[in-house]
């Protein structure tokens, strides 16, 4: 059980997600109890992961493709180095500290079923934020984030004050997210890919190791140097 089972980390809270919005007020105690068996599970499967990932050679990679047209290709898939095991289980900690301080917190609230299925949601976008091998991937999970966010901190969207706080937080980042999203096409016009340990790749590979040139180490730099060099990035996407 190592990256070809990791896609489970992200489904798994997707699906309380779905149960908790469908069915939470049918369920017992609205379901605060399967947002909490949720996290819990996705613990234990995080810590057979990493029985399997010690010693083993990082990345570990798993990615199917989505869509090709001519030379140019686009797949999906996860990706797991350290960084990823670094994040995975901040996330899943505290996921699961605020689920269970939420149980007691969020008590007699009105859509009480609905405020655990959200959170399930925020896990399973960050989850997916830090597993995604390409940009486009981790785009999308953001933009889950931000969705979210906007949900959670309009819960009481009876009070005014809860509704303009959602919506200057929405406005907000969906002001950077255009500078994120704009970012990422140009890194993938720089060098034809938007799997982002090809573009880690590309900088080692690019970047020259003289003081003089490491002013254009940046990914950027590395973009540059590739298309004065003539190689084109492939029509590889992430992958």
């Amino acid at each position: 059980m190592s990256a070809e089972w990791a896609w489970l980390l992200a489904v798994i809270p997707a699906c309380a997600f779905i149960v908790l919005a469908l069915f939470g007020r049918s369920l017992p105690r609205q379901g605060d109890w399967l947002g909490v068996l949720t996290v819990t599970s996705i613990l234990g499967l995080l810590i057979a992961i990493f029985t399997k990932t010690f010693g083993a050679k990082l990345p570990m990679l798993n990615a199917v493709e989505w869509t090709s047209i001519g030379d140019f290709s686009l797949s999906h898939g996860i990706a797991i180095d350290w960084i990823t095991l670094i994040m995975l289980p901040v996330i899943i900690i505290v996921a699961l500290m605020v689920n269970i301080f939420s149980i007691g917190y969020m008590r007699g609230e009105p859509r009480y079923s609905w405020y655990f299925a959200v959170l399930q949601l925020f896990v399973a976008s960050m989850l997916l934020l830090v597993l995604a091998d390409n940009l486009l991937l981790l785009y999308i999970a953001w933009e889950l984030v931000g969705v979210c966010s906007f949900l959670l901190i309009g819960f009481y969207w009876e009070k005014r004050s809860a509704v303009e706080a959602a919506k200057k937080a929405f406005i907000t980042t969906r002001v950077g997210d255009v500078g994120l999203l704009i970012g990422i096409i140009l890194l993938w016009k720089a060098t034809g890919t938007f799997n982002i340990h090809e573009l880690i790749s590309y900088c080692l590979l690019y970047t020259s190791p003289s003081p003089r040139d490491q002013r254009g180490s940046g990914v950027g730099g590395c973009g540059l140097k590739k298309k004065r060099g003539g190689g084109g990035g492939g029509g590889g996407g992430g992958g």
